[in-house]
């Protein structure tokens, strides 16, 4: 077969060049037709040539140099949001805001405990007068005794007949009538009340006890006084005068009441 394969190839280009040049197209020639029956081949086979197997693979060429860049694709949709980050550093405190307004009052507390009683207070001054009562019976012929009243500041004199002694039955130095020595010099006060003390009961007595005259300073130095240090005080004070004999002490007619208030 392959022995006449130059003649054929010869003939069939002919054929084909006569074949490509006549129009229209006309079925095979006859002669044709007879070789390609003749030769067990067909057109095809003629026209294609005998195919050898494949060769092998040759090698890779070599890369070629990049391309210039592209012009820019257009602007893709937004990717899925990624992961949280850590939490940044805390930053520094802002500035002071307003004060907010006061709250609603809460609910009252529960009631505490009873406080321990105060300690007394001071006596207050005297009431007014009561009504005046029906009188009594006339009871025995009292015996008024001695007694002076004196101002702060003034000097009081007790004094007693001869051989016979001073006996001081009270003293009073402070304020409980506001009607006595109003008129004074000063800021101190005639309308507050000023309780006495048994010590200036003493003072008196010291002073005056047992002797037939006795001189009495008015004054807040000579009793020792640091009370109500604001007030205009008074000295009332009460005695009698006694004799004692066999040591019994006689009351007599001499200790009728001297005239010597605020004398």
């Amino acid at each position: 077969m392959r022995i006449v394969c130059p003649g054929i190839s010869l003939f069939i280009g002919l054929v084909l060049f006569h074949y490509s040049a006549s129009l229209p197209v006309s079925p095979v020639p006859p002669l044709l037709n007879k070789l390609l029956k003749d030769q067990n081949v067909t057109l095809g086979f003629i026209l294609k040539g005998l195919q050898g197997p494949p060769g092998t693979a040759g090698q890779n060429g070599m890369s070629g140099s990049p391309g210039p860049m592209g012009p820019m694709g257009l602007k893709g949709d937004p990717g899925m949001p990624g992961m949280p980050g850590p939490p940044g550093m805390p930053g520094s405190p802002g500035l002071q805001g307003p004060p907010g307004f006061d709250g609603m009052p809460g609910a009252p507390g529960m009631p505490g405990p009873a406080g321990m009683p105060g300690g007394s207070g001071m006596p207050g001054p005297p009431g007014p007068p009561g009504l005046t009562g029906p009188p009594g019976p006339a009871g025995p012929t009292p015996i008024r005794y001695n007694g002076t009243v004196k101002c702060e500041e003034d000097t009081a004199w007790l004094r007693c007949n001869e051989y016979k002694h001073i006996s001081i039955i009270s003293a009073f130095w402070g304020r409980r009538n506001f009607g006595l020595c109003t008129e004074h010099t000063g800021n101190l006060k005639y309308d507050k009340y000023c309780p006495t003390s048994p010590l200036f009961t003493t003072k008196v007595k010291d002073t005056c006890e047992g002797t037939t005259m006795c001189e009495i300073k008015c004054t807040k130095f000579f009793f020792h006084d640091q009370s109500c240090l604001d007030v205009y005080k008074y000295l009332e004070v009460y005695y009698k005068c006694i004799e004692v004999i066999n040591g019994h002490e006689v009351v007599n007619e001499d200790n009728l009441l001297n005239a010597n208030f605020l004398g």
